[in-house]
């Protein structure tokens, strides 16, 4: 097999195409036809290669001869160090010739060890000599920690390795192609030699290599030896139940004993312990012929199969001559099988490796890459936010999925809430009934356990969520429940405490004060209210930024930096509401709202039009008496100013607090927290700031090289067999 491997190898075309698809390096992604083990990077893989090439069978079985036939490679002829490793040997289409020998770290090596493995390598010889071959076999015998040429093992030291030594030939002549050698089968250990470890270790890489389905195993059998007593057709039988992919070579047919060439003879012609593939037979170079050539070692070989009773058999199974061809025709045929398997799997890989790139997002190395990177985010939240604000919830997948996310329902309904709390239980005195009923705020993305409260739930869920969010949480309330007392009598006692010298009249100051103390709930009520709103605004933020930007750094640097800012316009809206509570507890109790005098004027009708019993003060309410006295006619008119007033005032407040609190500052004003996250907001950003939140880390930068340059190489490939 000159040069590696003969050039005539089959369909032209199509092993063309195969050559032109490893110089582009798809190899490196697809493992293509005419044998090649597949890496990444220094590590290696076994069972997604396409096509393997392994030869195996027992120690001393003449495994080293056949690859040295096969190969041309002078392997050392006085040791089994070449066989205490798996050996890959490699030839690739070349300019220039050249030989480079490295080791593939086991996948069960620590970082330390793969290190030191990796840095083996040699990639200067020009000449590749026995001597030379068995030097640098002995090196990398050393480096893997197993007996070095001549040393004994050390205590503790297996004789074997796990490890990959790779053997890379290139030149003008040589093809592509790619043979493994692996340790031989033992089925007895030697004391000081080896042990069972030793036995079980060969075994598991020995089926390792050829359980995958795409697999070609060569099984050397010595000639010599009863076939029955050899273990690796039962392993291939166990992989390969088919027999698709298994070919027997027998080795040293020229040391079979007198009379028992015919067992070898039934066997090549498929009489005994039958093949599919069949079986070949190859003569070993002798103890006297190390130092002939390749010409030499055949025309020996050839001369050997002409005497009886070789002459026999049909000259395509006989000889590494003959072998070198059927390999071929083998491969060759598998390829063309293949090739449609090889059409999809790059078809495949090439979209799985378009979707990488997709999830990784446009390239952010630079300023403008960065910026460009974010202004996409800020505009597609700002779109969103939007069709959220406008209640066009079919806009978007993402508010059709996610109804915590329509913001619009979410403040209506915690505006309609308040409006309704703060009618049932914003007074802190009932008008008319003496037991008030309350209600619950609307659902929202709290969910209550049995027995707590929405506001305990609602605490507890912003504590775990929003930590950021604790000074808005409502604080326990401060103020009294429901007077027991009726309306009329709680009058009558502010009343005494306001008394002067008034007559037919009253101290106005005391209609300030009672409605002060009317209304003290209205604090604790509206803090319940901005809680919620403002926790619904912010979980509102932080999950659209999180289904807009997947990348955990990139999300959570640019929520830190938002952070900041959404709590300061929170705060904007907070002290406004401020204001407007304390305008109107705290204030004249002033309306130009002609509902007042209308009410005001109907209470009185209403209460001149019906008789009423008055009462007798000092008596409390169990002397009742037929007239009303002027200080019982002014406490009913204190009680139809304040129930008037307080109407007016209690909707003017709720109103006041959605419009100006929550519509304005909240949603629909120029500096609301929505419009935080901006294109704006990112076209200010300095370059630092830039780098630090959308720049791509060390793992991303080298991930996308990586993944843009196998979707070049695959596109090429793909452009390569359809053409």
């Amino acid at each position: 097999m000159a040069s590696g491997y003969d050039s005539d190898l089959g369909d032209p075309v199509l092993l063309a195409k195969m050559d032109k698809l490893r110089e582009k390096g798809i190899t490196e992604y697809i493992p293509l036809p005419q044998v090649r083990l597949p890496r990444s990077g220094n590590t290696f893989t076994i069972s997604n290669a396409l096509l393997q090439l392994v030869v195996v069978g027992d120690q001393s079985s003449g495994k080293s001869s056949v690859l040295e036939g096969l190969t041309e490679l002078p392997f050392p002829r006085d040791s089994t160090l070449c066989t205490r490793f798996a050996t890959q040997i490699i030839f690739q289409r070349a300019e220039q010739e050249s030989v480079s020998v490295s080791i593939i770290p086991s996948p069960s090596s620590n970082a330390a060890r793969q290190e030191k493995l990796k840095a083996f390598k040699d990639d200067g010889l020009k000449a590749f000599s026995a001597d030379d071959f068995k030097r640098i076999l002995a090196q990398a015998s050393e480096t893997m920690g197993i007996p070095a040429l001549g040393c004994p093992r050390a205590e503790g030291q297996s004789n074997f390795s796990d490890d990959v030594f790779r053997i890379e030939l290139c030149g003008p002549e040589k093809n592509h192609l790619s043979v493994i050698d692996v340790p031989g089968i033992f089925r007895t250990t030697e004391e000081g030699l080896t042990t069972e470890e030793d036995k079980l270790l060969v075994r598991n890489m020995v089926r390792r290599y050829i359980e995958s389905p795409r697999t070609i195993i060569l099984a050397v059998l010595a000639a010599n030896v009863d076939i029955a007593t050899t273990e690796i057709l039962d392993m291939a039988a166990e992989v390969d139940s088919t027999g698709q992919r298994t070919l027997g070579i027998l080795t040293k047919p020229d040391l079979v004993d007198k009379g028992a060439e015919q067992d070898i003879i039934d066997l090549v012609r498929g009489r005994k312990k039958k093949l599919k593939l069949g079986y070949c037979v190859v003569r070993n170079r002798g103890k006297q012929e190390r130092n002939l050539s390749s010409i030499e070692r055949n025309r020996i070989e050839l001369e050997f199969f002409k005497g009886d009773p070789w002459s026999s058999l049909d000259k395509s199974r006989v000889s590494i001559s003959a072998l070198s061809p059927r390999l071929r025709d083998l491969l060759s045929r598998i390829t063309r099988h293949e090739f449609p398997t090889v059409i999809r799997e790059i078809a495949d890989r090439l979209a799985t490796c378009e979707e990488e790139l997709r999830d990784l997002g446009p390239s952010r190395q630079t300023p403008e890459q960065q910026r460009k990177y974010l202004l996409g985010i800020a505009t597609k939240f700002q779109e969103i936010t939007t069709f959220a604000v406008e209640a066009q919830y079919g806009r978007h997948q993402f508010l059709k999925d996610d109804r915590n996310l329509r913001l619009a329902t979410l403040i209506v309904d915690f505006n309609s809430a308040f409006s309704a709390d703060m009618e049932r239980r914003g007074h802190a005195v009932n008008f008319t009934e003496s037991i008030v009923a309350e209600i619950c705020p609307p659902p929202s993305f709290v969910e209550k356990k049995p027995g707590e409260s929405q506001e305990e739930a609602f605490t507890d869920i912003k504590l775990l969520w929003y930590p950021e969010l604790i000074n808005f949480l409502p604080t326990a309330s401060t103020s009294p429940p429901h007077h027991s007392m009726d309306i009329l009598s709680w009058i009558e006692f502010e009343y005494k405490s306001f008394r002067g010298f008034e007559l037919g009249t009253f101290n106005p100051s005391i209609l300030p004060t009672l409605f002060q103390e009317l209304s003290m709930r209205w604090e604790d009520l509206v803090g319940t209210y901005l809680a919620n709103i403002i926790a619904s605004t912010h979980h509102f933020c932080n999950t659209l930024l999180a289904r807009l930007c997947t990348e955990e750094r990139v999300l959570a640097a640019l929520w830190s930096l938002l952070i900041d800012e959404l709590l300061h316009r929170y705060r904007k809206m907070v002290a406004h509401v401020q204001f407007i509570l304390q305008t109107e507890r705290s204030g004249n109790l002033l309306t130009t709202n002609h509902y007042f005098h209308e009410t005001l004027d109907k209470l009185r009708l209403e209460r001149s039009a019906k008789p009423t019993e008055g009462f007798s003060f000092g008596s409390g309410n169990a002397a009742r008496k037929t007239t009303i006295d002027n200080a019982e006619h002014t406490v009913r008119d204190i009680h139809d100013i304040l129930k008037s007033y307080y109407k007016v005032a209690r909707k003017r407040f709720v109103d006041n607090v959605c419009m100006q609190g929550t519509d304005y500052h909240l949603i629909t004003g120029p500096d609301t927290p929505l419009h935080v996250f901006s294109p704006e907001f990112v076209v200010e950003l300095s370059v630092e700031r830039l780098e630090a939140v959308a720049g791509e880390d060390a793992t991303s930068i080298q991930q996308r090289k990586s993944v843009e340059k196998e979707i070049e190489s695959l596109t090429e490939g793909r452009r390569i067999l359809t053409t």
